[in-house]
């Protein structure tokens, strides 16, 4: 059931956009990112979150202090902006069926965006404080896109989705575009009126990143690349270059249950036959002997007819 729901979580998660930090990152050589990432500990606190790398040596590089200032505060505000859509969404998904338990700031937290020096990034929070909190707000308790392979032994519960920056978004009426196109024009949009607008929008070319993270070690995928944290919690990281996004990148999910009763009755008829071999190995030489005198014995019984 817990393996079950972790699918689940990440079914929902792809439909409501959530990074962890650069130093979170291995083997991946990366000095522009946009992660979007999901991540659930064992006490059922799950947190998403939306993170933008900045970059600073290059900006460094193009312009003045004073503009590279400019720029992350100007970034900041238009990830807070950001910010702001997902309190709306999470506002009126509130209002529809309240509850004092889930209520904004207490069942859902929502960190203001900001620039953190160690990482180099700007990027919020939302922090689900349990899983009913999450369960209130992405309803899990209907369908997904999960298949289950099943045979006597063993059962594969698999998910696809779509690569959350995949997803599309409207401008107007007749207007859409993807998730990580609209994030990359965000960062550049933090440029304008600087004077390396131009020449950062022809650099400027981000590593899409999606980061699952579970305290369950025995989720697989078919993910870029996987690893385990300090926390021990196991890190599944998808990766697409902005210039390959497309409607066909997807994310691959799955686990495996073992069916013990099919697995016990195996091994327990095992034995029994293996049992059966043994004994008439080992008391080959008395069953021959038993079944000669049952053989002269009805052969007896036919002469004397």
């Amino acid at each position: 059931m817990r393996k079950f729901l972790l699918i689940m979580i990440l079914i929902f998660s792809l439909s409501f956009f959530a990074g962890c930090t650069r130093q979170d990152i291995k083997n991946l050589d990366a000095d522009d990112f946009i992660m979007l990432s999901l991540d659930i500990s064992s006490n059922g606190r799950i947190v998403q979150s939306l993170d933008f790398s900045v970059n600073s040596e290059r900006l460094s590089n193009l312009g003045s202090d004073e503009e590279k200032l400019t720029f992350i505060s100007n970034l900041t505000a238009a990830v807070e902006r950001l910010r702001t859509e997902f309190l709306l969404e999470l506002t009126i998904l509130y209002i529809q069926n309240p509850s004092e338990e889930y209520k904004l700031n207490k069942g859902v937290v929502l960190t203001n965006a900001a620039y953190s020096n160690e990482s180099d990034s700007v990027g919020f929070n939302i922090i689900f404080t349990s899983i009913g909190a999450w369960n209130y707000y992405h309803n899990s308790g209907q369908g997904g896109g999960d298949d289950e392979n099943k045979n006597i032994f063993i059962n594969k519960n698999e998910s696809i989705g779509t690569f959350p920056f995949s997803s599309k978004v409207s401008l107007s009426e007749d207007e859409t575009i993807y998730v990580g196109d609209r994030y990359r024009l965000q960062y550049l949009g933090a440029a304008q009126g600087l004077s390396f607008e131009s020449e950062l929008s022809r650099l400027y070319n981000p590593v899409l990143l999606y980061n699952y993270s579970t305290y369950y070690s025995r989720l697989h995928s078919d993910a870029d690349y996987q690893f385990v944290d300090s926390n021990g919690h196991s890190h599944h990281l998808w990766a697409v270059e902005s210039e390959d996004l497309s409607a066909d990148n997807k994310i691959l999910i799955y686990s495996y249950q073992i069916n013990a009763g099919y697995w016990y009755l195996f091994i327990l008829i095992f034995a029994l036959v293996f049992a059966v071999i043994l004994y008439c190995i080992l008391n080959y030489k008395n069953i021959k002997k038993y079944f000669k005198c049952k053989i002269k014995i009805k052969n007896r019984k036919i002469k004397s007819l």
